[in-house]
């Protein structure tokens, strides 16, 4: 365990602080929008479809840009990306904002506007994983990375409240444009960081270099077979969320049976987010894929019909080994990869680990009705741990310590690199 005065020592150099408050502030953001779009359309239309139209465009145009935006974020200074990532997020939300203000739902527009939004987060978030380690010395990089975890939790926590408030006081468009003025703020602190000389970037093709970044990732195992389990992991989440409304509602008290759960799941995010602030284990991949694979407990206790506090205590639990987890797998990226190339590296992470979502969200349901509810979850359950405790059998992963990062494209470590 870390000095706890040490915990925060990231904060006191002040580039990391310039982009820990900007993304504090976007993060909060983004958490009021989510639930105030959600409030307004069906709100105004009561068509869940609509509401998923809108959040799939979103998604969708993000999965198909993050492999551009992650060549892109290293060809160009990252800085840069991520202000011109803000600014057309910003705008774009703005535009959702001024639409539902006026009274005005057009399913069409919203979807559009979802979509560029989703563009826009397709660049900034492969630039954020390689601009970190530029914004802190070596040794505060894992406190970095759990100083971003935290301010991402804590507006997770903090957002949905916001959101309601304002949605039931001034109307949602008015969440959708304070999200906007997050952004704003956001490019504001961006611009200004003054970070180092920026080494040159090769002017290589597009496609090379997006080559370059999978024979990188392919290169390192520890990384993706963790990409594999990641990517199971959310996939056997979406039992969890597309199962766990309908059982909670009928069997286990209701509505409050579930906002109970989910709460349980928020608070403990931020929990584990905070443990991870001081820890510092000597074999960061063990702990944190035995933390992922705290994933399964909820799973569990919902197909015994456990009560929906014992299941909150298990999500909240799950969620917290999630949050404990993020941090310890950003360090060990940002330290084992080159830094030219990490931001490519980084999008492939993204896109295969959430790449199973949307089939896990569609065949969840449909499963259940064929093997039972209990039956699925199970099923889920024993996915999701496998997948996470199945990667200790590797002596990459085991033997995977904290170390510097690679320099050079061209030294790319062999598959047993420790």
């Amino acid at each position: 365990m870390t000095p706890l005065r040490d915990s925060w020592a990231p904060l006191r150099d002040p580039r990391f602080r310039l982009l820990w408050a900007g993304q504090t502030l976007s993060s909060l953001g983004d958490s009021v929008t989510s639930v105030a779009l959600a409030l307004a359309i069906v709100t105004a239309t009561g068509s869940v479809t609509d509401l998923g139209v809108v959040l799939a465009a979103q998604s969708i145009a993000m999965v198909t840009l993050m492999l551009p935006g992650g060549v892109w974020a290293d060809r160009l200074p990252r800085r840069r990306v991520m202000i011109g990532a803000d600014v057309v997020c910003g705008l774009a939300h703005a535009a959702m904002g001024v639409e539902l203000v006026t009274g005005t739902v057009d399913i069409v527009h919203l979807a559009v506007l979802a979509a560029i939004s989703g563009a826009g987060s397709a660049f900034f978030r492969p630039a954020t994983t390689g601009l970190v380690p530029a914004t802190v010395a070596a040794e505060h990089l894992p406190g970095a990375n759990a100083l971003m975890a935290i301010a991402q939790r804590g507006s997770i926590l903090l957002g949905p409240g916001i959101a309601t408030a304002l949605a039931l006081t001034a109307g949602p468009g008015w969440a959708l444009l304070l999200d906007a003025a997050t952004f704003a703020a956001s490019a504001v602190l961006l611009g200004r960081l003054r970070l180092g000389p920026i080494p040159p970037v090769p002017h290589e093709r597009f496609a090379r270099q997006l080559a370059e970044g999978w024979a990188l990732l392919r290169g390192h195992r520890w990384y993706w077979t963790n990409l594999i389990g990641h990517s199971l992991w959310n996939l056997a989440r979406c039992a969890l969320i597309t199962i766990g409304p309908v059982i909670a509602v009928t069997g286990l008290g209701g509505e409050l049976a579930w906002g109970t759960i989910v709460q349980g799941g928020t608070v403990g995010a931020l929990c584990g987010a905070l443990l991870a602030l001081r820890a510092r284990p000597r074999r960061p991949l063990v702990v944190a894929n035995i933390a992922l694979a705290l994933g399964a407990l909820p799973l569990v206790l919902l197909a015994a019909g456990a009560p929906a506090l014992a299941v909150a205590v298990a999500y909240g639990l799950a969620t917290g080994g999630l949050a404990f987890m993020s941090p310890l797998w950003e360090t060990a990226v940002q330290e084992h990869i080159p830094t030219e190339a990490i931001s490519r590296v980084s999008a492939y992470d993204w896109l295969l680990s959430l790449g199973l979502t949307p089939l896990g969200m569609a065949l969840a349901g449909p499963l259940a009705g064929v093997t039972g509810a209990a039956t699925t979850l199970y099923g889920a359950a024993a996915l999701l741990a496998v997948s996470c405790l199945g990667v200790l059998l590797l002596p990459d992963v085991r033997g995977l310590g904290q170390g510097p990062a690679e320099t050079s494209l061209g030294t790319a470590p062999s598959n047993s690199r420790v």
